[in-house]
């Protein structure tokens, strides 16, 4: 009875145990229950803010853009109705200073000139750095011909450096490609800011530009740009903020040297926006070198040759053939501006209206070399003035008229719109007379049909053999082809220096060489340019040079073809 006592009891105890593991497991569940209810609330309750959060952060964001997008718009428009009037004082001044003017006159006009264009560069200053803060600049990758880049902005740039008293060196690696790719405008916009600053903080002294090829492989090269003044050089204290926004040296912020303080800064964002580094070496009094470095994509290096269309029994006079162009401009003092520039340039042949219903109204009555329309007018812009007048042409089949769009409002954005509409190519105000020329000239070489061979002079040289195994026509072909390229950059330094006697005699002697071999295209070329020359007029001429290669390039390929034919 006792052993069955016993058993009870342990029975007894196992069961208490049982039920106290089961009551203790039991509250642990409740506990964790409640644990995980707790923290499941929480989660909701984060997952509330997080959301609501987000959507702050989101209306944030677009705030962000909107304020930004409203600074573009709004310095977008600043800068349209800026450029309107500097438009008018620049160009004026610029003729002004064509005419007679005794040295107290040429002077005042010449300030006036340097402050309008103090007054141009801080505006585009601050459109550059507004479109860099809103992340809107976006790169235009094309053809870099450094070479030609360079050659560019010393023609630009070289009266500014002698007349500091300064000269200008460059040393080009010969082993950099002959093409490239990436943004050349970009790249010439931050040299040419380098070089100004370097001029601008040295006198009677030197400013040298170097391009160097730093690594090459199959498909890019590193170049080095480097731009050295023996100026009065910049503290270590300013070197460490001196690519920030406004922020000038010491010495930069007097009235002796002037600028905005923000030139620095968008070359610094411009070469990172390209993936480069940019940088400064200086010691104080001892000059200064400004560096960046880019990566920029191999292109072929075999150019295309634009061969102009071939047109047999046509004669073409020396002369240039008559342009007549229809200006569009609701602004008073521009059409008068663009009319005094256009005379300037030998057009007397310029109808003007004011708004875009009249520019269709004209297009419709009278044909015209090309169409200068403006932008922004009332009634009916140029946009939709260029559309109608591109579906007219359309529907009657007539040959496409250029376009240029002429606007203060340089915003890539508005370009686009332009080139949508249908416009062949863009004018920002101010412009000068130079960049009208070059404008009127491009286009109207690209539309003119234009004879590259005299044919029946071709046959005469072709039907006379010689004894040996070559044609005589092979024969001065290879002779033109070694002389003509080295006397085209002859007359080509003879026009930019002003140099009109030689520039006379260079291009008499190069219209002869391809009259006797019946080149008639790039003869009348070298004609014009000629003519310029013999009238004390050369630097006019500059406009010409451009097209001078790429025609002479056209002219070998038909003599080659005739050769072998």
């Amino acid at each position: 009875m006792s052993n069955e006592s016993g058993e009870i009891q342990r029975l007894r105890r196992t069961i208490k145990q049982l039920s106290d593991q089961m009551i203790r497991s039991k509250e642990q569940e409740e506990r964790i229950l409640t644990e995980f209810s707790d923290m499941n609330n929480e989660l909701v309750t984060l997952q509330r803010l997080l959301a609501k959060n987000n959507n702050s952060l989101e209306a944030a964001r677009q705030q962000a853009v909107d304020a930004g997008d409203s600074k573009i718009a709004f310095i977008a428009g600043i800068s349209h109705d800026f450029r309107t009037p500097l438009n008018g004082i620049l160009g004026m001044a610029e003729m002004l200073k064509l005419s007679p003017l005794s040295e107290e006159q040429e002077n005042s006009v010449s300030v006036i000139q340097d402050a309008t264009k103090l007054l141009l560069k801080l505006i585009e200053d601050l459109l550059d750095l507004s479109k860099l803060e809103a992340g809107q600049m976006r790169l235009e990758l094309g053809e870099v011909d450094l070479q030609e880049t360079i050659n560019y902005i010393v023609r630009l740039l070289e009266p500014q450096v002698r007349k500091n008293g300064n000269q200008l060196s460059i040393d080009c690696d010969p082993r950099i490609s002959t093409l490239l790719e990436g943004d050349s405008t970009r790249i010439t916009q931050i040299l040419i800011n380098l070089i100004q600053n370097a001029n601008k903080f040295t006198s009677e002294g030197t400013v040298r530009i170097r391009v160097a090829l730093m690594k090459d492989d199959e498909i890019t090269q590193m170049i080095r740009f480097e731009v050295e003044d023996t100026g009065i050089g910049i503290s270590e204290e300013d070197q460490n903020q001196l690519f920030q926004p406004y922020v000038q040296t010491e010495r930069g912020r007097s009235s002796e040297y002037g600028g905005t303080g923000l030139g620095l800064s968008i070359c610094k964002s411009l070469v990172t926006l390209m993936e480069g580094q940019i940088g400064v070496d200086s010691q104080e009094g001892e000059g200064s070198t400004f560096w960046f470095e880019l990566t920029l994509g191999k292109k072929d290096g075999n150019q295309s040759v634009a061969s102009a269309q071939e047109h047999q029994g046509q004669d073409m006079d020396d002369e240039a053939p008559s342009v007549s162009v229809l200006l569009a401009d609701d602004n008073v003092i521009n059409r008068q501006l663009v009319m005094l520039q256009l005379k300037k340039l030998g057009i007397t042949q310029v109808d003007a209206v004011v708004n875009g219903e009249e520019a269709i109204a004209a297009f419709l009555s009278k044909k015209y070399s090309l169409i200068l329309m403006d932008y922004m007018m009332p009634v009916m812009d140029g946009l939709e003035a260029t559309r109608k007048i591109r579906s007219i042409e359309m529907d009657e089949m007539r040959h496409t008229t250029p376009i240029i769009a002429m606007t203060g409002n340089v915003m890539q954005g508005e370009k686009d719109k332009c080139m949508e509409a249908g416009m062949n190519d863009f004018i920002g105000k101010p412009f000068t007379l130079e960049i009208l020329s070059k404008m009127i000239e491009k286009w109207q070489q690209s539309s003119e049909p234009t004879e590259v061979l005299n044919m029946s002079i071709v046959h005469e040289i072709a039907e006379l053999n010689t004894d040996g195994d070559r044609t005589l026509l092979g024969m001065l072909l290879d002779m033109y082809r070694t002389d003509t390229p080295g006397k085209i950059e002859v007359l080509r330094r003879h026009i930019v220096s002003g140099d009109h006697v030689a520039a006379t005699e260079v291009a008499h002697d190069l219209k002869s060489g391809s009259l006797s071999l019946g080149i008639r295209y790039l003869s009348t070329l070298f004609a014009r340019i000629e003519q310029l020359a013999k009238e004390g007029q050369s630097r006019k001429a500059e406009p010409l040079l451009d097209a001078l290669l790429p025609a002479y390039q056209a002219a070998c390929v038909a003599l080659q073809r005739v050769s072998k034919d």
